[in-house]
């Protein structure tokens, strides 16, 4: 059984602190938070404390359910503006009334994410920020490159433990297939604090099964 070490990892990662060249120059939040992911994969960098790190996700947990609620919503209202403005004719005031809907929703998204940075930011000591600042300095390729070993290092300590499960007719199938269809497509989709997490619980698997 072979799995592949790293897939688009790296790619992901740095795609995390890639610069918004939509920003301008008189863009009120630029260089003022970090996105989560930064975050959370810096956070043995920055020494982020049990409890930080537990506020922190329950956080993130919570935006995130808000966020799929609203992403959900604004497919809606936004089907239903399109509706509107294909008729032949374009009934003025219900294609305004339906535009306010959507652009509601968009604020609440913008809002909602805003809420999220300014709650992280301020969970932060300053020597935390001072030292986010720094590594998102070279667009975070060291932190990435970091991230990319240390998970390396994981998905072969799960090769090394599936073949031990075989060795002694354990069927490691379980194990590969959780690889190939949870840890592989989230890694693909730049998920890489989920494909993390999900890797941490095959090695606990791994390790319950060695006893």
């Amino acid at each position: 059984m072979k799995f592949v070490a790293v897939f688009a990892l790296l790619a992901s990662l740095c795609s995390l602190f890639a610069t918004d060249d939509s920003k301008t120059a008189t863009d009120p939040f630029d260089g003022a938070f970090f996105p989560p992911e930064l975050v959370m994969l810096a956070r043995d960098s920055i020494a982020l404390t049990s409890g930080q790190e537990e506020v922190f996700r329950a956080g993130v947990e919570k935006t995130q359910a808000r966020s799929d609620e609203l992403r959900a919503k604004l497919e809606r209202e936004t089907a239903a503006l399109s509706a509107i403005a294909k008729q032949d004719h374009v009934d003025e005031a219900a294609l305004g009334a339906q535009l306010d809907k959507v652009l509601d929703v968009e604020r609440e998204v913008k809002h909602l994410h805003v809420g999220l940075l300014v709650a992280t930011k301020n969970l932060l000591t300053p020597e935390q920020l001072a030292k986010l600042r720094e590594i998102a300095k070279d667009g975070g390729a060291q932190l990435a490159q970091d991230t990319r070993k240390r998970l390396s290092e994981k998905v072969e300590r799960v090769q090394v433990g599936a073949e031990k499960w075989a060795s002694s007719r354990r069927d490691p199938s379980a194990i590969a297939k959780t690889m190939e269809e949870k840890v592989k497509p989230l890694l693909d989709a730049g998920k890489v604090i989920e494909a993390e997490a999900e890797l941490d619980r095959i090695l606990e698997r791994l390790k319950e099964g060695a006893r």
